[in-house]
């Protein structure tokens, strides 16, 4: 007869051994969820590769750099966002690539990516042809798409000027051109406005400076065609504005043309530049 205590000892062997076969199961399933994952992420990787080659027009080829100071061999979790994030990159690339001036500069300064991890935060470098991208551990956002774009505009040049110098310019004058729509329209005029680039940096540029500065001198100009008189003075005295920058700003009307230069800091652009023309008209 089987003792009581045996038969315990008995089923507490069974339950051992199918919690072993428990564990062990899912432990199993956990590493076919974390294979299928990398695979995924994987070929998400040489697609967005293929995507910005094609794009591009180039052969940019892609390679993973880890630190050995986290040990032997590569830690899962890294090389999962390393490859994420990675694929952000080509995404920027693809971006970027898609102005004759972006595929020009693409094809000739970046031949290869790097993608890895680092104790800092997310680092960029562009330096021989090699684009390298490093992600913090247990730092990533949804996307990292626009920061490596907007990186890229302003380290890839063309004609000795960054990417992102004509490329804003372009958005500036069509801000202002939007603008001068409206001044036109109040004055019943066909006045013409540019700008003159000289000392603008890249600085003021992405802020976008210059379209807000000039835009205050566009409402001043608009403000004095309120009425038949000032409509009058400005449709025979402005033909054309031109706005730029400068140390200490200024502002002038001769021969047709209202010059503007702000120092992109100052306030009240619209009063001193309204003052101004209700002097001199």
């Amino acid at each position: 007869m089987i003792s009581w205590a045996s038969a315990m000892r008995s089923a507490s062997r069974t339950l051992v051994a199918l919690a072993a076969v428990a564990l062990s199961s899912v432990a199993a399933a956990e590493s076919q969820s974390a294979r299928r994952e990398r695979t995924a992420n994987e070929n998400a990787l040489a697609q967005a590769v293929a995507a910005a080659n094609t794009v591009c027009g180039s052969a940019i080829a892609v390679g993973f750099a880890f630190s050995p100071a986290r040990g032997a061999g590569v830690d899962p979790a890294d090389r999962a966002a390393a490859t994420r994030r990675c694929r952000d990159v080509f995404n920027a690339i693809r971006m970027v690539c898609k102005t004759e001036r972006g595929r020009a500069a693409v094809v000739v300064q970046i031949g290869r990516v790097s993608c890895g991890v680092s104790g800092e935060q997310p680092a960029l470098s562009l330096d021989q042809g090699l684009l390298g991208y490093r992600v913090q551990p247990g730092y990533e956002t949804l996307d990292e798409t626009p920061m490596v774009f907007e990186f890229l505009m302003d380290h890839l040049t063309l004609d000795g000027q960054p990417l992102m110098v004509p490329a804003v310019r372009a958005l500036e004058e069509a801000s202002v051109a939007q603008e001068l729509v409206q001044t036109n329209r109040q004055c019943g005029t066909s006045i013409t406005a540019t700008f003159d680039w000289t000392g603008v940096t890249q600085q003021a540029l992405k802020a976008r400076s210059p379209s807000n500065y000039c835009g205050h001198a566009l409402d001043a100009v608009t403000r004095v065609c309120a009425d038949g008189v000032g409509r009058k003075a400005v449709a025979n005295q402005i033909k054309r504005i031109v706005c730029g920058h400068a140390a200490t700003r200024s502002i002038s009307l001769a021969d047709g043309v209202l010059e503007f230069r702000s120092d992109f800091q100052s306030s009240g652009e619209r009063g001193f530049v309204l003052e101004y023309l209700q002097n001199a008209l």
